[in-house]
């Protein structure tokens, strides 16, 4: 292998960038300050298709086919290979970002192997020095941004989380005590109640011991009353039937005198039968009738004493009867009475017994209100801190950005003053030049990263 082709095998073996700036440089006198944005495209659209390899140096046929279809150099699969054997000039295969350079500006092997590259070797060291601190800047700005914006994002949302919390566990623990203390008015009132049904009942009780105690009184000299009427009904009935038997005995005589009289005057009859009647005529008639007269007299008379009486009973049973009547009607009530004023008691004890339940609940949900609270409040402390930390961090992202800046600015200052001296690779100075304008697209600006 010649050197002049060993040396352009080095060169494509270069990483894409390296091989855009050798180029620029050995050219730059000769067009190759108008072609150096377009060269800076071409190197990228390489690395692109690369897949992001900045350090990758040439491309397989099927990329470089893309590359060329990107430009709008659409050829078919025969003509692309033709279009390569022209590039590939070390016939490899591939494409490389230099090959295509000469291709497209028509420059030959040797007038690129031999292109001048400066001989500032020192500024130009010192100048990717200073490149490099910049971009460390940048890269570390681009870092603290990242870090700020999401510490800044956490404490928003942080905060307001806080400020939504306390809010709702303000308003909260303001209802829950309201709760409480309705709920407390209510047991208390419940309780009121329930004490007051509770003597309520215990009078309806009472009442109604009271109206049983009268009902017994009442049945029991109904019963007596009763007794007596019976009796008075039992010696009535003795009585009259001893009048009775009286006037039984009265009228048999009357009827036997009537009856012998009748015989003795029978002339239908023989004289012996009508002697032997008038003979126990005439000695009936000797009888006194004067005893049972006056046995009949005090019967009847005892008699109506009797009846008299056994009114007076009926009369006495009867005005018991209804008292015991009323009385039992009295006791009933009160029994309704006492039941209703239990059913009552039990019901309001009930409610007392719920509404201290819910009391008990409201208070636990006031405490819990307040637990809340606390809790949220300590939420809200906690973004404080965080808006604080938000801060520091803005501070220090902007401490970073003057210190870029004042990179940026020293490394122009500097390839001004490269640039002027003879020797200089103007293209490497282009190309780091470029690097810093495009790294000066992604530095923030500080009304940017204000909190």
């Amino acid at each position: 292998m010649s050197d002049l082709k060993t040396r352009f095998v080095e060169l494509t073996n270069k990483n894409y960038f390296d091989q855009a700036k050798w180029f620029l440089n050995g050219f730059w006198l000769e067009g190759g300050d108008a072609t150096a944005e377009e060269v800076w495209e071409f190197a990228h659209r390489f690395v692109k298709l690369d897949d992001g390899k900045k350090d990758g140096h040439e491309l397989d046929e099927f990329k470089a086919h893309r590359f060329l279809e990107g430009l709008g150099e659409t050829l078919t699969v025969v003509k692309m290979r033709e279009k390569l054997k022209q590039i590939d000039l070390d016939v490899n295969g591939r494409m490389a970002l230099i090959e295509y350079l000469l291709f497209k500006y028509n420059k030959s092997v040797e007038a690129t192997v031999n292109a001048p590259q400066g001989d500032n070797r020192e500024e130009l060291a010192e100048a990717e020095a200073k490149v490099a601190a910049v971009q460390q800047a940048l890269d570390e700005v681009q870092k603290q941004l990242a870090e700020q914006k999401e510490a800044l994002a956490a404490q928003k949302e942080a905060e307001a989380d806080a400020k939504n919390r306390q809010r709702e566990s303000d308003a909260a623990a303001n209802s829950a005590k309201a709760a409480e203390a309705e709920a407390k008015r209510t047991a208390d009132a419940a309780k009121s109640a329930a004490e007051a049904a509770k003597a309520s009942e215990a009078q309806a009780r009472s009442a109604e011991a009271d109206a049983r105690n009268a009902e017994a009184v009442a049945k029991e000299a109904a019963d007596s009353l009763k007794e007596a009427q019976q009796q008075a009904i039992n010696a009535e009935n003795e009585v009259k039937a001893a009048v009775d038997d009286l006037k039984n005995q009265e009228t048999a005589f009357a009827n036997k005198i009537s009856d012998l009289d009748a015989k003795s005057k029978d002339t239908s009859t023989g004289q012996v039968a009508r002697s032997k009647a008038a003979a126990e005529l005439a000695q009936l008639k000797q009888e006194n009738p004067l005893p049972l007269r006056k046995a009949k007299i005090t019967q009847e008379a005892a008699l109506r004493v009797l009846e008299k009486k056994r009114k007076e009973a009926d009369a006495a049973a009867e005005k018991a009867e209804d008292a015991a009547k009323k009385a039992q009607a009295t006791a009933e009530e009160a029994r309704s009475r006492a039941e209703a004023a239990a059913n009552d008691a039990r019901e309001a004890e009930r409610t007392h017994q719920a509404s201290e339940e819910a009391a008990r609940q409201a208070e636990a949900s006031r405490r819990d209100a307040e637990e809340a609270l606390r809790v949220a409040n300590e939420a809200a402390a906690e973004a404080e801190a965080k808006r604080q930390e938000a801060e520091e961090s803005t501070r220090r992202v902007e401490q970073a950005v003057r210190e870029t800046e004042e990179a940026f600015a020293e490394a122009t200052r500097y390839f001004e003053e490269v640039k002027a001296k003879p020797g200089t690779p103007h293209g490497s100075i282009w190309w780091m030049q470029r690097e810093l304008k495009e790294a000066q697209k992604y530095l923030p600006k500080r009304k940017q990263i204000a909190v």
